[in-house]
């Protein structure tokens, strides 16, 4: 399950999913170009990549920052929810799926 997800009750109730806040780095580039090349970069290092709207969020490893910066990423450490993307054969894609008697579902993304 992933952050914003829900969970049904037997009740009828719900419970909303939400990802607890952990370190990240977060990852941009004042040019869209460059920051597509970098997530090129975190790819083919099979990286876990959470891609934002012109921002990528990575797990902390320094010798990954080191590659990023110096190909001019700007780097900012925080705490944050970490939902990286699930690639092709993930069950990301699912919408909901039923366990026994409760409902899980997913928002679109």
């Amino acid at each position: 399950m992933a952050d914003g997800d829900g969970l049904r009750l037997h009740d009828g109730r719900w419970l909303k999913i939400q990802a607890a806040a952990e370190p990240v780095v977060e990852v941009s580039h004042r040019d869209p170009e460059q920051l597509t090349r970098l997530a090129w970069h975190l790819g083919n290092r099979h990286l876990p990549t959470q891609i934002g709207h012109a921002v990528l969020r990575i797990r902390p490893d320094h010798v990954i920052e080191a590659m990023l910066e110096s190909l001019g990423a700007n780097l900012v450490k925080m705490r944050a929810a970490f939902q990286p993307e699930g690639g092709a054969y993930s069950s990301h894609g699912e919408r909901h799926h039923v366990h026994s008697d409760a409902s899980v579902h997913r928002r679109e993304r």
